[in-house]
Formats: structure tokens, sequence, C-alpha cells
């Protein structure tokens, strides 16, 4: 009796061992399902640092329209603008302001991280606090020039005036020219202040300026027949490397003539790689960050989402929320000569 007895208890502690282990990854499960953050009917609002009708506006509605259905409870998504100081007051809205529980995210400009580092007026954030959420598209930012100027290349910019349209004072078509101007005697004549990239295209068609920043992927759908019928000319583009479409205009690290200014130049394009993204204020709870990441990949490859970003003309080129915080981490890592050899060219000497 006593032997079965000990059998028995025997027994009963080994099954009840394994049904615990049965039963763990249950509970796990059951834990999980638990922090899922609910957003049954609450509003989550995407806010864009620029005016509608650019791409920053087109990816962000593009993604709005599919995101609710990933997410807990499907709430609904809107997309609103904030313009202002190139996507810096949005920036600092969502940083400072925005409510800190998922119902609020921002598309800060791609220049985000570049424009903190050189210490740029106004910003009023740390883009390494932020929470990256996934990009939709990196950027190809090219200059370009009306047919009738006579300047056709980038080398003709080293001899002849040319009167281009800029946005924010931190966007491309602002920072670039007046950083070719400073290094290589260009002579860009940059007049700021366009509310957005339509309005600067508006400049062009008007006679108020010979040219642009655009990104490429927008040339492609926004008065396609300019390319076809060589209204414009594509003379540089703002990457580190030439995009394969583009194989015959060079890249903007290309005009460096040593290494300094190379490094320098490498800097500003990096903002391509941030391109057009989403992000979500400091300090959310890990649970409503994961869910956010999880719900804008699952975005990303929801064929419905694809077949209206082909429908639209433009480039997709996604990438996570966890790899997109590792490039802007990386972003920030610059040695001291190379920013402040920026910074002086820029924004003066501190």
């Amino acid at each position: 009796m006593i032997w079965r007895d000990l059998f028995a208890s025997r027994r009963d502690k080994a099954l009840g061992v394994a049904l615990l282990a049965l039963m763990a990854p249950m509970a796990a499960q059951c834990v999980m399902a638990q922090t899922v953050p609910d957003f049954t009917g609450k509003t989550i609002t995407i806010i864009v640092g620029f005016p509608p009708g650019g791409d920053y506006d087109a990816y962000t509605r593009l993604t709005a329209t599919h995101l609710g259905r990933y997410l807990k409870g499907n709430p609904t998504v809107v997309v609103q603008s904030m313009p202002g100081a190139g996507g810096v007051v949005a920036a600092n809205y969502i940083f400072n302001i925005a409510p800190r529980d998922g119902t609020v995210l921002g598309v800060p400009p791609q220049t985000a991280a570049i424009a903190q580092l050189t210490g740029a007026s106004g910003v009023k954030y740390n883009v390494g606090q932020f929470n990256w959420i996934g990009r939709v598209n990196s950027n190809i930012e090219v200059q370009q020039i009306w047919h009738t100027s006579p300047v056709k290349t980038i080398a003709d910019a080293r001899r002849h005036e040319v009167v281009v349209a800029g946005t924010g004072p931190e966007s491309y078509s602002v920072v670039f020219p007046n950083l070719l101007n400073k290094m290589f005697d260009m002579k860009f004549k940059v007049v700021p202040g366009y509310q957005g990239v339509n309005m600067a295209t508006l400049a062009v068609e008007r006679g108020e300026a010979a040219g642009f920043a655009r990104p490429w992927s927008l040339s492609k759908t926004a008065h396609p027949e300019w390319l076809s019928e060589k209204k414009i000319n594509t003379i540089v583009q703002y990457v580190v490397t030439r995009h394969p479409e583009l194989a015959d205009v060079p890249a903007v690290v290309e005009l460096a003539e040593n290494n300094l200014q190379k490094d320098i130049l490498g800097l500003y394009a990096s903002g391509a790689e941030i391109g057009r993204s989403i992000l979500a204020p400091p300090g959310i709870a890990p649970p409503v960050l994961q869910a956010l990441r999880s719900a804008f990949s699952a975005t990303m490859t929801d064929s419905r989402f694809v077949e209206d970003v082909r429908k639209s003309g433009l480039d997709f080129g996604p990438m996570g929320g966890e790899a997109l915080q590792a490039v802007v981490d990386n972003a920030q890592r610059i040695s001291p000569e190379v920013l402040v050899a920026a910074k002086s060219l820029t924004r003066g000497a501190d």
C-alpha cells in the first residue's frame, strides 16, 4: 500500500508538471491577450508636418486607409495636416504635447535627425526618444530645373544663377542648394517659404522660379509629361548612391573633392533612409508600441494596400519599426569634426 501510494504520488506530481508545461504557453498567451491595447471606439490621428498634396501626405493617407484593420477594435484612422517650419512644428507637437496612448502618431520630416544634430532653430525634440513605427518608403530627392534655364547640369550651376523655389528651412529644397553654394561656389538663388512641393511646383509654372527639389517618385506621378517631353532637367539627386532609374544623374556625394566634404554631404543625404516614416511620441507603453509596429508591418504586406500603392504610381520601400529605430540611432553617430564643419556651413559659426 505504501509503495502504491508513493508511486501514485510521484505519478501525480509528474502529471502535474506535464500539465503545467502544457499550460504555460496558454497562460502566456492569455497574459499577452490581456495586454494587447484595445482601440475600440477610438480614433487614431496621424499628423503630417506638410500640406496636403505632396508625397508625405499621399503615403500617409494610403497607410491610414488600411492600418486600423490590424489593430484590436478596428479604430478609425484619420490624417491631419500640421505644416510649419518644414515639418518641425508637427515633430515638436508629437514629442511634447500629443497624448502618449497610441491615438496620435506623426509623420516627421526626413531631415528630423539632421536638424537636431546641427542645431536647427525651433527644434524641441530628441529623435532618439521617438518611438518609430515604420517607414513606407525611402526618399530620392532630386533637383530639377526648367528647360528654358541655361542650367542643364549641376556643373552649369557653377556658371549661371538659377532661382529655385524652397519650402521649409530644414527641407532639402533649401538646405542643399545653400550648402552647394557655400561648398562649391554654385549659384542657386533660393526663395524659401513655399508651403509644400505643390506650391513650389506652381511657382515654376508661373515663372517665379526656374527649379525646385522634389521626390523622384512624385516626379513620375505629378506632371509626368514634364519628364517625357523634357520640360525639366534633373541635375543632381540628394542621396549617397545613384538611384537605378537615374543612372546618368550624379549623387550629391560625388561632387565632393575630399573626404570631409563627402562626409558632410553624406550626413545631409542620410535623411533619405528615414524617408516617409511614421512615429509615436516618447513614453508610450511597450504593448502599445508593439501593437502599432505589428499593425504597420501587416499593413505593408496587405494585398489591398500594395495594390493601392501600385495604382498611385508611388515608389514603395517599407521598413519595420525596429530596423528604422536603428537607422535613426545610427544617423546620430557623427564624428565631432564632421558635425562642426556641417554646422559652420549651414548655421554659421557658433
